[in-house]
């Protein structure tokens, strides 16, 4: 008879105690926990703004990675790549560097047309509006001293943009257009940082330039700046910036996109709720190394631009502005935007 089992041929307690803590070993090395994988990481790229015009970008920082979104880190990590505009931004789609990107909507017009993208990609959830009444727009400033009084007063002037192709630059041209003045042959567009569109303006260096939140807020805060034209003035209200996803990586990893957008829409509704106030001022400031009192005046009041808080974006807030391009000739053809639209990864249903 062997010595770890009675007469019978059943276990002893000194043989089921010598099981049961092998057992015990081995729910511990194969335990979930430990057997989880590693959240996954999303490469993102931003559109060469950051918050609050971009402010998507929060989720790139510690403290709202921390305090309020709800999956980083248990699903989801970032690696995050800030561009000088959103065409850079959709280069990096096109070469698969990147999964998700803040794309403006006529870079990625143009990139459907030439089908830079392998696979294609999507749009999954709104930014914030121009041209939205009441609510703040990209402006193109001048001098308040000697600056030109009226847009076609630019001619033969100096423009500042932050990037060829980018919203802004679409924006100019259709002014211009609109004025009599030829983009091309009338005026000098040149490509200028947002953070140095002040100071580039102030030393007389361009004669016009678009300035987008905080940094007109910091500089219309220092006075000697007149606004000449805004977005509203080429578009009705659109929806300048978006965030896309590469096709190949939505059927890839669904979980992931779907994570991203309940926490963008999750950090959305902490920013907005009252209580929070003081808390978001702060932490964007840090952020953006926006004055916070200054950010105080206009962020996310009616001063700041117009954001859809749910992430929903239609065809209704896009197709207006491409069919425009497509009139001026910066579109080889319209683009249907609506079949690019995808919400079905945001936590609350779009109306259709």
């Amino acid at each position: 008879m062997s010595r770890s089992t009675d007469a019978k041929g059943g276990l002893t307690r000194r043989s089921a105690l010598k099981a049961g803590g092998a057992l015990a070993a081995a729910a511990t090395v194969f335990s979930p926990a430990i057997l989880r994988a590693a959240p996954a990481t999303i490469r993102f790229a931003n559109g060469g703004a950051v918050a609050p015009n971009e402010i998507e970008t929060l989720m790139t920082t510690e403290f709202f990675q921390k305090n309020v979104l709800k999956n980083y880190g248990k699903v989801y990590e970032l690696q995050a790549t800030f561009t000088r505009g959103t065409p850079e931004a959709a280069a990096l789609m096109a070469a698969g560097r990147v999964d998700l990107a803040c794309l403006s909507f006529p870079i990625f017009a143009a990139s459907v047309l030439k089908d830079a993208v392998p696979g294609g990609m999507s749009i999954i959830a709104d930014v914030f509006q121009d041209g939205r009444k009441g609510y703040a727009s990209n402006t193109f400033f001048v001098l308040d001293n000697g600056g030109p009084k009226t847009v076609k007063d630019l001619k033969g002037k100096k423009i500042a943009i932050n990037a060829f192709s980018s919203a802004v630059d679409l924006e100019l041209r259709v002014v211009l257009k609109k004025n009599g003045l030829d983009p091309k042959k009338d005026v000098e567009i040149v490509e200028v940082t947002f953070p140095n569109m002040g100071p580039a303006l102030r030393e007389k260096r361009v004669d016009c330039a678009v300035m987008v939140l905080p940094f007109m807020a910091v500089e219309v805060a220092k006075g000697g700046l007149r606004t000449l034209f805004t977005g509203a003035d080429a578009f009705p209200t659109f929806s300048v910036v978006f965030m896309a996803a590469r096709n190949e990586f939505i059927k890839q990893h669904p979980d992931l996109v779907k994570a991203w957008c309940a926490d963008y829409v999750g950090m959305l509704e902490w920013l907005y709720t009252p209580a929070n106030r003081t808390k978001a001022i702060e932490a964007t400031a840090a952020f953006t190394k926006s004055p916070a009192n200054i950010l105080g005046t206009y962020f996310l009041t009616d001063k700041d631009y117009y954001r859809e808080r749910s992430g929903c974006i239609d065809a209704g807030k896009l197709q207006p502005a491409i069919d425009a391009m497509a009139k001026e000739g910066f579109l080889a053809k319209p683009v249907d935007m609506g079949k690019y639209i995808n919400t079905s990864f945001l936590p609350h249903p779009c109306k259709a």
